[in-house]
């Protein structure tokens, strides 16, 4: 019997550029090429991605169970423009899904992995003295991406992974909110990266809360 070529599947194909749309469309509100606020109009953005109205459609609805777009009834739909105010819920809500991480993974790490660990948090530390805030936003997401990486729990990893972008976008768009200071998170950096060295992963998730203000 022949197998079918994928390829030529309608089904499939309808699938690969609902996906394409989506990631486009997600990427362009993460990267900031649209704008909090910004309207989308679903003919310009036919014109823009070139395609037809029904991936758009459903990319849009993917997108506003996501929390990135938000649609009026009867009017317009539209890129969410998070608040000031819901900077610091958001950010402990980041904070929760990591400690609960941290707690799963780090008793299944070797010597090897926990040293990766931490001299990612010793990096996180060393970008702190800089005050260059999307160097330590770098270090932290590669900290936390390097943790991730052994999560033994899938349901967790993908909950994490399905919610981190819009999360992360909410925290950056709203940051005014957050008041941030720089020596209280050092402190919580340094209490992590002491954790991380005796092997206390108690340490770890109460310094992990701590760095996203849980509790």
């Amino acid at each position: 019997m022949p197998i079918p070529d994928p390829s030529g599947d309608p089904e499939t194909t309808r699938e690969l550029v609902r996906d394409r749309v989506y990631l486009q469309l997600r990427d362009a509100i993460i990267t900031g090429v649209l704008l909090p606020g910004e309207r989308l109009d679903e003919a310009e953005l036919r014109t823009w991605l070139q395609v037809s109205g029904t991936p758009i459609r459903q990319a849009l609805h993917a997108l506003s169970v996501e929390g990135l777009v938000q649609t009026a009834p009867q009017s317009h739909t539209a890129v969410v423009a998070p608040r000031p105010e819901d900077a610091q819920p958001t950010l402990q809500t980041i904070g929760v899904l990591l400690a609960g991480a941290t707690q799963l993974t780090l008793p299944h790490l070797g010597d090897g992995d926990r040293a990766v660990l931490l001299a990612h948090a010793n990096e996180v530390i060393a970008r702190l003295t800089t005050g260059d805030v999307a160097a330590i936003t770098q270090a932290a997401e590669e900290l936390f991406t390097a943790l991730l990486r052994s999560c033994p729990n899938p349901v967790l990893l993908d909950v994490i992974t399905r919610a981190a972008p819009s999360l992360s976008y909410h925290v950056s768009v709203a940051h005014q909110g957050l008041d941030a200071d720089l020596a209280d998170l050092a402190a919580g950096y340094k209490e992590l990266s002491a954790a991380l060295s005796e092997h206390d992963d108690r340490g770890s998730v109460a310094a992990t809360k701590r760095v996203f203000r849980v509790g």
